[in-house]
């Protein structure tokens, strides 16, 4: 198999975004993943630091591979909605203004039908959003993680916003029992953004990965998965997440070097 995805990065917040740009570039990836939040929240980042950062992202051949869009509450409930949507608007403006289509969030689980008022909410939220998106020409890309794909393609499938799409994470769907091989084929053509990470350390992964393979080994099997993104057409990134307590550099270089030696 080869693997035609390019790597990318998702920077930390907590960081200056410029040198962690540098970084990643000197660590071979192909673009990076930011969070709207901290100094590039929307209300804060204005025209003349976007202009800089397009800059930065140009002289390092750098694409921007998704704006992530924090949220501190799902959008099943209506407690500071106005709020959000507002934030959401600002962050679907950036986005493309920075050069990408691609929003990520949080969106919580779908809520069953027997809860009717919060689907009601919901749904009518991720409606609004999808359109809202839609028009700043973005999508906004719900994170998996918190319920299985085949319930999530239902709910993007009846929702039917060309503004919605969704982000294939394997290491949350794998910590909550969920298997990503099969999340990835049930949402199919919805999935415009997908991370390389696995689950090492949780007692509730299950272990698809009876072979072995992986980098380090792990819950996911690599070969599984990235087979399962060719079955759906994926041309995206593969976006690494580092988790606290590695170095950046050696959590990249285990997956660039576990990729090559899949492919």
């Amino acid at each position: 198999m080869t693997i035609r995805h390019p790597l990318g990065l998702r920077l930390d917040p907590e960081r200056t975004v410029r040198d962690q740009i540098h970084e990643a570039a000197r660590l071979g990836a192909r673009g990076v993943v930011l969070d709207a939040s901290g100094e590039l929240a929307p209300h804060r980042f204005g025209s003349t630091a976007r202009r800089e950062l397009r800059h930065v992202l140009r002289t390092t051949e750098l694409s921007l591979v998704a704006l992530s869009l924090p949220t501190r509450r799902g959008f099943d409930t209506t407690d500071q909605l106005d709020d959000r949507i507002r934030r959401a608007d600002t962050a679907f403006a950036m986005a493309y203004e920075l050069g990408t289509t691609i929003v990520l969030t949080r969106a919580g689980a779908v809520p069953p039908a027997e809860d009717a008022p919060r689907r009601e909410i919901f749904s009518t939220t991720l409606l609004a959003l999808g359109q809202r998106a839609d028009h700043q020409g973005v999508r906004l890309a719900m994170e998996t993680g918190t319920e299985t794909g085949e319930k999530l393609a239902a709910f993007l499938d009846a929702v039917a916003s060309p503004g919605l799409a969704a982000s294939i994470d394997p290491a949350g769907l794998l910590q909550t029992g969920i298997d990503p091989v099969a999340a990835a084929r049930e949402l199919g053509s919805w999935v415009v953004h997908a991370y390389a990470n696995d689950a090492t350390d949780s007692a509730r992964a299950p272990r698809v990965n009876p072979r072995g393979l992986g980098f380090p080994r792990g819950a996911l099997d690599w070969v599984e998965f990235l087979g399962s993104l060719e079955e759906i057409d994926y041309r995206g990134f593969l976006t690494i997440w580092p988790t606290a307590g590695r170095p950046v550099a050696s959590q990249f270089q285990d997956v660039a070097d576990g990729l090559k030696m899949i492919g």
